[in-house]
């Protein structure tokens, strides 16, 4: 009997553990949209380059909806940057300039100093709602 409830234990466990890694890799709800972790917010993006070009300042414009997919209006925006492969974090500041209507805000001097995968983390706090959204981003 020991055996087996520690045998379920390990295995509540694993399955635990594979869980958690998995809701950190937020998938895309639909074709360039993704869902916040805790479901508050749909982001879509789109950038001034396509691909997205290493070691260039330039704009992005980000399309925040809530979970009833209603344009949030004047939130507060941070983003971070996360390279996997290196460790290495966004060396430059972003800069979100105020709302510009219908749930779009700016995005100035993104500036991804190194090519690859990055992920980044899009925090939106609205009243008393935060919520992040998890991006993968390649950048060449």
């Amino acid at each position: 009997m020991k055996l087996t409830l520690y045998k379920l234990l390990q295995v509540a466990f694993l399955a635990t553990t594979f869980f958690s890694f998995s809701v950190t890799a937020q998938e895309e709800a639909a074709p360039g949209v993704w869902l916040s972790g805790g479901g508050s917010y749909r982001l879509s993006y789109s950038t001034q380059y396509f691909p997205i070009p290493v070691e260039t300042p330039h704009q992005w414009m980000l399309f925040i909806l809530d979970g009833s997919r209603r344009p949030i209006e004047n939130a507060v925006i941070e983003i971070h940057g996360y390279h996997p492969d290196s460790r290495e974090t966004l060396s430059r500041m972003t800069f979100i300039s105020s709302h510009l209507g219908r749930g779009a805000y700016q995005v100035d001097n993104m500036y991804f100093h190194q090519a690859g995968e990055w992920e980044l983390n899009v925090v939106v706090t609205n009243g008393s709602s935060v919520d992040s959204i998890l991006i993968p981003v390649s950048i060449q």
